[in-house]
């Protein structure tokens, strides 16, 4: 019988799944590689995707402003050479580099680190600027969406000619990424993102794999459409798309889909032993979405997860949690460069710990928080989205960190120390003939329906 060993704090722990009922394992594709990161650009900037090249679109001496992604910074500066290829293209197109800014677009991720990442040979040639959402004064407004989301976006790409974001497409908790998300949040005022983040209640939708006609994101194409945005670089499992982000994106989310997630058949019993020894709400982001949609109507999903880390903590009135999810948000915005990886680390705890008290609502008490932008939507609508999978579908918790009595206070229908224990409990209630899919570590991958219902 297929059998995982997770090396546990206080033990190793044995995930055995029987042969009869096993019919799949969720593991991370391995895609060849197609072409280094300027290879690749090169590519797609040759083939652009419903939009004329770059060439017909930026006029020389035009003000350009490069929109970059925290994620890949890195790949823009030095370990993958992209910005200084595309900074050479703008001066091949008549735009000097005294006519660039380059602007971190992180939403409200902050910026540890960008500019290390990005690196000295572009700082040394262009303008460079950090996002702040939370600095009003340095915000433009363009009107609202159709979703009347009210758009503000950061005064300096306002003031540009034209912009070129940078970024990726690739599986979140908030959908897929890419397109004109590097607009909103990325590039977008506070307000922007609690407006727009809140609609993440308006879908009937599995919420894990929210692509093209999901209201959310139709409200960051609309706030695309609003500022002028035309033209992305997408990065996405081993190739990169290009072009009109209503064109593009939608590709690069289709080759996300059929190369990068794993799909699969309905089950009715779903394992899923996210790698390391990670506290509750980092495993079970994103876990519990996709899970979900793999589910048979009446399935379990069993969530195997150490949570050692886990605090246990007396109650406190839930709006000083609110105002704690804000002020560790401010924290993380104002951190630039090589930060204290102590107060680093402190601030990760803290953010664990209002995660793990928020998840003990109700799925009405954080629909009333989500619904008001109470806290900080960033952390109130992951836990609005988890809790709304566990009130609608039968969730076992495999933990050593977390009792019995906080798994059912979480909305888990039961906690258990026994991997042995949460599978014949989940055989007594579906039958010993129950199909199960399992996702264990190291190679955790991102399942897929082959038919979305």
């Amino acid at each position: 019988m297929p059998t995982w060993m997770l090396n546990w704090q206080s033990g190793s722990l044995e995930v055995t799944v029987p042969d009869a009922n096993l019919v799949q394992v969720v593991e991370r594709p391995t895609l060849p590689q197609l072409g280094s990161p300027t290879e690749l650009v090169a590519r797609a900037l040759a083939n652009p995707i419903g939009s004329p090249p770059l060439r017909e679109l930026i006029k020389p001496g035009s003000r350009v402003g490069i929109l970059l992604t925290d994620v890949h910074d890195s790949i823009f500066g030095a370990d993958g050479g992209v910005g200084i290829f595309l900074l050479d293209l703008l001066n091949e197109i008549g735009v000097p580099d005294r006519n660039i800014w380059l602007i971190h677009s992180a939403g409200m991720h902050g910026h540890h680190r960008a500019r290390q990442k990005i690196g000295e040979a572009i700082l040394a040639r262009v303008a460079y600027h950090e996002h702040a959402p939370t600095d009003e004064s340095n915000l433009t407004f363009y009107g609202a969406t159709r979703a009347g989301t009210p758009v503000w976006i950061n005064k300096l790409a306002a003031e540009c000619d034209f912009l070129l974001g940078v970024g990726g497409c690739n599986p979140s908790l908030f959908g897929i990424q890419g397109g004109a998300g590097i607009i909103l949040p990325g590039t977008a005022g506070r307000d922007t993102i609690r407006h727009n983040h809140s609609l993440m209640m308006t879908t009937v939708r599995p919420l894990g794999g929210w692509g093209p006609g999901n209201l959310q994101r139709e409200d960051i194409m609309d706030a695309g459409d609003l500022v002028g945005f035309r033209f992305k670089i997408d990065f996405t499992a081993n190739t990169v798309f290009a072009g009109y982000f209503r064109e593009e994106w939608p590709q690069a989310v289709e080759y996300v889909k059929k190369h990068q997630l794993v799909q699969c058949d309905p089950c009715d019993i779903y394992v899923h032993a996210p790698a390391g020894d990670r506290e509750l709400p980092s495993a079970v982001y994103m876990g519990l979405e996709y899970g979900s949609q793999i589910l048979r109507p009446g399935g379990i999903l069993i969530l195997v997860v150490s949570a050692r880390d886990h605090t246990p903590l007396p109650p406190r009135p839930v709006a000083e949690t609110l105002f704690e999810t804000v002020y560790i948000t401010e924290q993380w915005m104002r951190a630039t460069g090589e930060s204290d990886p102590a107060l680093q680390a402190y601030w990760g705890k803290r953010d664990q710990i209002c995660k793990d008290e928020l998840l003990r609502l109700s799925l009405e008490e954080l629909s009333r928080i989500v619904a008001r932008r109470l806290g900080e939507p960033r952390t109130t609508t992951m836990a609005w989205s988890h809790r709304h999978c566990l009130e609608k579908y039968r969730c076992f918790l495999v933990s050593e960190g977390i009792s019995a009595d906080e798994g059912a206070a979480m909305g888990f229908a039961y906690t258990t120390r026994s991997f042995k224990e949460a599978l014949k409990r989940a055989f007594d209630e579906l039958g010993s003939n129950a199909r199960i899919i399992a996702n264990p570590p190291p190679n955790n991958g991102i399942p897929y329906p082959k038919e979305v219902r």
